[in-house]
């Protein structure tokens, strides 16, 4: 796994730089079909293009930073309407993110920015906005955690804090990564 993670990191990396041919020179199309219900409610499943069925939640990780191409079906399953491809999460937006963040934000961890993924807090399937306030740094390793190990994320006066499991802190007390950040201390 973690060969694999680092072969994906450098992928990333390689094409985010762009410097690379235009053709060919961009992310790697994956084709998610599932329905909005099911995506909104974790039930069901959806399948990628090679007919594989996968979960609600692994559909949702992968366009946590990915370019969105609607398609909306008719009754028989048939393409009535292709949208265009937007930018999940614009340049600006990243590096105000990458600017507050510095790193991934999750505990203890001192993954540099460049080694991070843009993660929604609040899913945008479930209406969360690609803003600023809902929006932080993990990298690939926490990024899969978050989604898939009850951890959540809060912002507290702006910055990201995360929230153990009930079963690591049955307080569920919010907490600051402090590698990349002096802890906040209280005013006055």
């Amino acid at each position: 796994r973690r060969c694999a993670d680092a072969l994906v990191t450098l992928s990333e990396q390689a094409l985010d730089r762009g410097d690379l041919p235009t053709v060919a020179g961009e992310r790697p199309h994956v084709t998610v079909t599932i329905g909005l219900n099911d995506l909104r409610d974790g039930t069901g499943h959806g399948t990628l293009n090679t007919g594989t069925p996968i979960s609600p939640e692994t559909a949702r990780r992968i366009a946590c930073d990915a370019t969105i191409i609607p398609i909306v079906l008719g009754s028989e399953g048939e393409p009535l309407d292709v949208g265009r491809a937007t930018r999940t999460i614009p340049p600006g937006i990243r590096r105000a993110v990458v600017s507050r963040d510095v790193g991934c934000v999750h505990l203890d961890c001192d993954a540099p920015a460049p080694r991070c993924e843009t993660h929604h807090v609040r899913h945008w399937a479930n209406g969360g906005p690609t803003a600023l306030n809902n929006l932080v740094l993990l990298c690939p390793r926490h990024h899969w955690t978050i989604h898939h190990d009850q951890w959540q994320i809060v912002f507290k006066e702006g910055i990201p804090h995360v929230i153990p499991p009930p079963l690591l802190d049955p307080e569920q007390r919010p907490r600051r990564n402090t590698r990349h950040h002096l802890p906040t201390r209280p005013s006055g």
